[in-house]
């Protein structure tokens, strides 16, 4: 069960993702070819390349969304903006 008391639902996946998120979630689609095996490596370059990330920051977001997966980051980002942490104490 969820914290807000409402049961897991294993078809609520990313794409139907809340509006806010939607358009990042396009985003990043983009930058996976295959979901079922990502390319971690290639995902991190394009961050860097393409999306003006710093190398350290794409290398712990691919860490993050690889270790933790969307379960458990889309519930530490609902605690996040409910704490007003917008930017965390590691400063990426």
């Amino acid at each position: 069960m969820e914290p807000s008391g409402q049961e897991f639902n294993p078809n609520d996946v990313p794409g139907s993702a809340p509006s806010r998120l939607t358009n990042l979630v396009d985003e990043y689609s983009a930058l996976v070819s295959d979901s079922q095996n990502p390319s971690w490596e290639l995902i991190e370059a394009k961050l860097i390349d393409v999306h003006d990330w710093t190398p350290d920051a794409a290398h712990a977001l691919v860490k993050m969304a690889k270790q933790y997966g969307w379960f458990f980051l889309r519930n530490a980002t609902a605690l996040a903006i409910a704490c007003d942490q917008e930017d965390g104490d590691m400063r990426i």
